[in-house]
C-alpha cells in the first residue's frame, strides 16, 4: 500500500485503518477514481452494493473521512447508527462504481 492514491495522500492513520480493514489499494482506487481531491471536510460513504460488487463481505457501509486531498481515516459503520450522531460536515455518498 503506498502512500498516494488517485490524487489522494494517505495519513499514517488511514494507511493503517486501510490495513486493519483489509481495503486493498486496487479497490480503494475504483471507489476514489471519480472523487474529488478539493473536498474538505467531507465524509464518504460508500454503499454495501458497491462493496459488494468489489468483493469486500461486510454488512455495514464505508466511510471514509476526507479532508481535501487527504484521507484521514475508514470505518466500517450503519448509515442508520452514524446519522443518530449530529455532525457538521459535508457528505459524499458512492453508491455505483
Amino acid at each position: 500500500m503506498g502512500n498516494n492514491i488517485a490524487g489522494f495522500c494517505k495519513t499514517e492513520h488511514f494507511a493503517y485503518r486501510q490495513w486493519d480493514r483489509t481495503i486493498n489499494d486496487k479497490v480503494l482506487r475504483s471507489i476514489l477514481k471519480n472523487v474529488d481531491t478539493n473536498k474538505s471536510n467531507t465524509l464518504l460513504i460508500v454503499s454495501r452494493k458497491v462493496l459488494k460488487k468489489v468483493n469486500i463481505k461486510v454488512n455495514k457501509e464505508l466511510f471514509i473521512k476526507i479532508d481535501n486531498n487527504t484521507l484521514i481515516t475508514c470505518f466500517y459503520c450503519e448509515l442508520q447508527e452514524y446519522y443518530t450522531r449530529n455532525r457538521e460536515q459535508n457528505y459524499l455518498i458512492i453508491s455505483e462504481i
